[in-house]
């Protein structure tokens, strides 16, 4: 219950980006129109973290939740701007190396939604933290009924 009532609140502060949907997943990830995101904590968003802040010279981890929300939006959002080139360029190495973090996280259809999502936090903070409270207040209650499945 509280999983698909999450689902809605995102999908609808999605919506005002042209996403259509965002579904509650084991991970994070863009697909066309809709988002997946995760309740789940992963070790791999500490090494994110710290790039992030260390790259874009910011303090995002009191917004990490919202920011990976708004990472997936900011592939909806600038992918369009990436030429065939960039977007082959980014299907091989994801393809067929083994990219560090830091690789990764360097590619530019990343570093394009990167800067897309801090660059709206930074605009748009008050709607963004409130929005992000309101979810973290859904997800106690699913982590107190662990009511969650994927």
């Amino acid at each position: 219950m509280y999983a698909s009532t999450l689902e809605k609140k995102i999908s609808k502060f999605v919506r005002q980006f042209g996403i259509k949907r965002a579904y509650c997943r084991s991970q994070f990830m863009y697909h066309g129109n809709t988002i997946d995101f995760s309740i789940l904590t992963d070790p791999e968003d500490r090494p994110y973290i710290n790039f992030l802040n260390n790259k874009y010279n910011t303090d995002i981890e009191p917004w990490f939740f919202i920011f990976c929300i708004l990472h997936e939006v900011g592939h909806y959002i600038t992918v369009p701007s990436l030429s065939k080139e960039q977007l082959m360029y980014e299907y091989e190495m994801r393809m067929f190396r083994t990219l560090s973090s830091e690789d990764y996280f360097s590619l530019p259809a990343e570093d394009l939604a990167n800067k897309w999502a801090i660059n709206y936090i930074m605009n748009h903070s008050q709607e963004c933290w409130d929005f992000q409270n309101k979810c973290y207040k859904i997800m106690r209650h699913i982590y107190k009924k662990k009511s969650f499945h994927y």
